[in-house]
């Protein structure tokens, strides 16, 4: 059984026009479509039995839209809908009440895109919130494929952040900061806290040998799988974490069992 912790679907006029233009601008290829059926297709192909889809808001507004849509899409257990936030959004709190009450257990933060700094102290108000509802927040980590100038959720800022909410759940996407690892092991190794690092699309910026320094750095119990599709295949994403040079208990806890425990699920 694996789980897949980062994955992201579209409605399908949004695929239309993000994706070719992600294919121009970065020159890679983007095999899926970014569709609900298209994500099941690809999970069963790579034995994963469960995926955490992870919407994203650039904006303030329409994000209740963008959470009902991702909602209604996610039925079955197959597929597991976080929400979308933004962090100085109108409303907050009402709308992490309506995730909660849905039985939503996380959302997702992209510093990049919506131009926040996570240790921007007025974010606390939505960190508090997070922790009162015992809600797990994902972000982006680090830099991005575009290589903007600006970097808002450096490993440095984010360290700053959980060191001041301790009780926050946090998984830091691409190892805690993509292109960014040696601020990782600077600055996130020693803040401690309730962290947590995805793996998603680590392997097109670092060699297999680097990522298991990284992650035998980190701690494998603090290791979640991500694939980040449809970036980037779940089945190719999951072999290249069982080719690492980790025990298969190391393995199964970074596939399987450290997402089950954050998640509060039945590991079975």
């Amino acid at each position: 059984m694996i789980i897949d912790f980062h994955t992201h679907i579209y409605p399908e006029w949004v695929a239309a026009k993000i994706l070719p233009a992600a294919k121009r601008k970065l020159k890679v290829a983007v095999p899926g479509s970014g569709a609900p059926h298209d994500l099941r297709r690809m999970m069963q192909a790579a034995g994963v039995a469960q995926s955490v889809l992870l919407p994203l808001a650039k904006g303030r507004e329409d994000v209740s839209s963008l959470n009902d849509w991702t909602l209604s899409v996610s039925e079955g257990k197959e597929l597991t809908a976080f929400g979308a936030v933004h962090p100085f959004m109108p409303n907050l709190e009402a709308e992490l009440d309506r995730l909660a009450a849905w039985g939503i257990k996380g959302v997702k933060m992209m510093p990049l895109l919506q131009e926040v700094y996570p240790d921007d102290p007025c974010c606390g108000n939505f960190y508090e919130a997070l922790i009162e509802r015992k809600m797990i927040l994902v972000a982006h980590a680090g830099r991005d494929p575009l290589d903007r100038q600006e970097v808002f959720g450096t490993p440095e800022r984010f360290a700053k952040t959980v060191q001041c909410y301790p009780e926050l759940r946090v998984v830091l996407a691409h190892l805690g900061g993509l292109r960014m690892w040696d601020d990782v092991r600077r600055h996130l190794l020693p803040a401690g806290g309730n962290v947590y690092f995805d793996t998603a699309y680590v392997s097109f910026y670092m060699g297999q040998e680097e990522m298991g320094e990284l992650i035998r750095d980190i701690g494998p119990e603090r290791v979640i799988f991500g694939s980040d599709y449809p970036w980037e295949e779940p089945g190719r994403a999951a072999q290249i974490i069982c080719n690492l040079d980790l025990s298969d208990q190391e393995k199964e806890a970074i596939l399987r069992r450290n997402a089950t425990q954050l998640l509060e699920v039945n590991s079975k």
